[in-house]
């Protein structure tokens, strides 16, 4: 119940709209998520401008958040400030290389996941220290709390930075398996189409 599947019967779809060969859709498929796990480094994935999650520097934003917050004085949170920028500046210079390897070709084209999974990880933990920063006003806030009354929502959106692109359990698994070579985990559907992988019959209440 946790996984959605969608299954389309009877569908036709003109020659001039297909994309790639006939029952090569996979090949296509893997291109794209591969461009979405580039992310920033990929001439074909754009970002969405304006907003508290998109754009500007994190340490910026955490910033914001601290100063409204009242508690920009605070060891701690100054600590935390210094965290954020410092995951921003790696972040960052992870992607430059990544992408630097790539396009050189010394490193695989997979490796773009070691990029998608840092920054998923990343996300969640600078939305977890807007989060902690804000303090009560992360839980009940008004128009008058500034930047850290959107501390409570980034909080409860934190996990979209580990599913968009990409989930960053998939990322792991091309880590292990395509760039380290690591063996694969055992599936009696390997090499098989979709459409001959054996399913358990849908049983309805």
């Amino acid at each position: 119940r946790e996984f959605c599947q969608e299954f389309l019967t009877d569908v036709r779809v003109p020659d001039s709209d297909r994309v790639g060969e006939v029952d090569q859709g996979w090949t296509v498929g893997t291109r794209w998520m591969f461009h979405e796990r580039m992310l920033y480094n990929s001439p074909l994935v754009t970002m969405p401008g304006g907003g508290a999650h998109f754009g500007g520097s994190a340490a910026s934003r955490i910033l914001a958040v601290a100063r409204d917050a009242g508690r920009l004085d605070q060891p701690i949170v100054r600590d935390r400030l210094g965290e954020t920028r410092v995951l921003e500046v790696v972040r960052n210079a992870l992607q430059r290389r990544v992408g630097a390897g790539v396009v050189s070709g010394k490193t695989s084209d997979q490796s773009a996941a070691i990029a998608r999974l840092f920054t998923g990880v990343t996300g969640t933990r600078i939305s977890s220290i807007a989060f902690e920063i804000a303090g009560e006003i992360g839980a009940a806030w008004n128009e008058e709390d500034g930047a850290a009354a959107s501390a409570g929502v980034g909080f409860l959106m934190r996990q979209v930075s580990c599913i968009g692109g990409g989930t960053t359990e998939m990322a792991r698994n091309v880590i292990s398996e395509r760039v380290l070579g690591m063996p694969r985990e055992r599936s009696a559907d390997r090499d098989v189409a979709f459409r001959e992988v054996p399913r358990s019959p849908t049983t309805r209440a």
